[in-house]
């Protein structure tokens, strides 16, 4: 197409883009001096009588799309006729597409991706409220400015140029293939949560750095969009977290009325999602932060928030320091001797940061007259915390042994409350969470009344085991986001 010097009374200052429907042009609006994007949509290569309608209907959606008035929303100021060709008005966004992003390999962390998903539901939201589904979300129609922030573009304008989803219509596709929903591929009435399939699939994109639906032919990518699962593959959820994925898995189900259901809905998730991973990114960060910059003296405010384990380091170092001070011998205390602390100790192992002389420490230990609260040399509880160390590994239960030395689970399974049981062998042992539950065909589908229900949400190891068979491990997350109120574990324990 050729980049015209004006359309309508817009001035034409040089060229932004190019897709699939046309040409984006940066422009100037000289009755308002303001610059404009305008979008200068291609004619159809074949005239066709029903091109008065297309008219008609570009510019019904057009005038629908300017009501849509939110800041994650490229706004709509004129649409119109200019030759053979229609065109759209908008606002110039400073910045760039986030298709253009992912070309060059930038992707976002996970948490930003989530608030970046988050956002164009936002503007999605504003649009179903009006009754505007977008129909084409995809990298290029989300624009990201200068400042961080995202903007959706091109809102009614796959509906207005073809409302119809045929897609052997004269070899056409309306929208971007790889990011339809199962009923636009079908042709069929789309809602909000076609937009919302299209979402997940960009975000999926952002997470794991490569498209859930990965076909090198329309033909193969439309079986994957109908029938295939991208989070089947358990190193997928291994990669995008337990939470993560049950909440992709639910905005990608194949069925409408499974899927999530309005967009507030889905940015609310993600940001959640967000929250929590950036809340579990710095817990992991502060205490090297803490050890390498923290000064030796520490509040007790502080403390209250220092994990357990840093504490104990930190101790053991005042102590340190304060025993060479006193002598050129430098000793290692045992691990017990800050529950035994004596008066031959300095009591900063047992009180940080403030060491008491030795008297007071020997006077803390004495039976008081009247009932007080414990002096300040009161050795802190340190017994505890080492207490799990000393446990023997087959005494914790997995959910703890997981974080050292998780089970070789084969398959990962979700619900929204618990499982049954469909093993080979039926007489199988179950022990979930370190506790047997008894024999698989006790807890099976053939006894509603025994199926197995899980005390709260989260990741659960489940342990098959039978005489002759080799022991296997399956892991169950539950999560209310999970598509069946119970699942069912059919997984067969292989022979020795």
């Amino acid at each position: 197409m050729t980049v015209p010097a004006s359309v309508g009374r817009y001035t034409v200052l040089g060229e932004l883009g190019r897709g699939a429907m046309g040409v984006v042009l940066r422009a100037l609006d000289p009755a308002l001096d303001r610059a404009v994007a305008v979008k200068l949509i291609a004619p159809r290569s074949e005239p066709t009588p029903a091109g008065a309608e297309l008219e008609a209907r570009f510019l019904r959606e057009a005038r629908v799309a300017a009501r849509i008035s939110h800041p994650n929303v490229v706004t709509v100021y004129d649409a119109g006729r200019e030759g053979s060709s229609l065109y759209l008005v908008m606002e110039l966004v400073e910045g760039e597409s986030l298709g253009a992003r992912l070309v060059r390999g930038e992707f976002p962390s996970a948490p930003d991706a989530l608030e970046m998903a988050a956002q164009v539901a936002d503007a999605l939201g504003a649009a179903h409220a009006l009754g505007v589904v977008h129909r084409d979300i995809k990298p290029g129609n989300i624009m990201v400015t200068r400042s961080g922030r995202v903007k959706v573009a091109d809102f009614g304008v796959a509906k207005a140029v073809g409302e119809e989803t045929d897609l052997t219509r004269t070899g056409t596709v309306v929208g971007s293939p790889a990011y339809m929903a199962p009923e636009q591929v079908r042709g069929q009435a789309l809602d909000g949560r076609a937009d919302l399939f299209s979402l997940a699939v960009v975000l999926y994109e952002l997470l794991m750095r490569r498209k859930p639906f990965p076909a090198d032919t329309v033909t193969t990518l439309i079986y994957q969009i109908l029938h295939e699962d991208p989070l089947a593959n358990p190193a997928v959820s291994s990669t995008l977290g337990e939470s993560t994925a049950a909440f992709l898995r639910r905005c990608l189900e194949k069925s409408p009325d499974r899927r999530i259901p309005d967009a507030a809905a889905f940015a609310a998730g993600a940001r959640a999602l967000a929250a929590s991973l950036a809340t579990s990114q710095a817990a992991t960060t502060a205490p090297t932060a803490a050890i390498a910059t923290g000064p030796v003296r520490t509040s007790r405010r502080a403390l209250a928030v220092v994990p357990t384990v840093l504490v104990v380091v930190t101790a053991l170092a005042v102590w340190g320091a304060l025993a060479a001070r006193r002598s050129h011998r430098v000793e290692v205390a045992p691990t017990s001797a800050p529950a035994v602390a004596t008066p031959a100790q300095p009591t900063a192992v047992a009180q940080v940061p403030r060491p008491r002389p030795a008297r007071a420490a020997a006077a803390a230990v004495k039976p008081s007259a009247r009932p007080s609260p414990p002096p300040r040399s009161t050795p802190l509880p340190v017994a505890p915390t080492s207490a799990p160390a000393r446990e023997p590994a087959s005494a914790q239960p997995p959910a703890l042994v997981a974080a050292a030395t998780a089970p070789p689970v084969v398959e990962i399974f979700y619900c929204q409350r618990g499982v049954d049981f469909n093993v080979t062998p039926e007489q199988a042992l179950v022990t979930v969470d370190g506790a047997p539950i008894g024999r698989a065909d006790n807890n099976d589908h053939a006894r509603p009344d025994r199926k197995y229900t899980f005390s709260h949400p989260g990741r659960h190891y489940v342990k098959l085991s039978a005489p002759g068979f080799r022991t296997t491990w399956v892991a169950v997350v539950v999560d209310a986001g999970a598509a069946d109120e119970f699942t069912e574990i059919d997984t067969p324990l292989p022979q020795q």
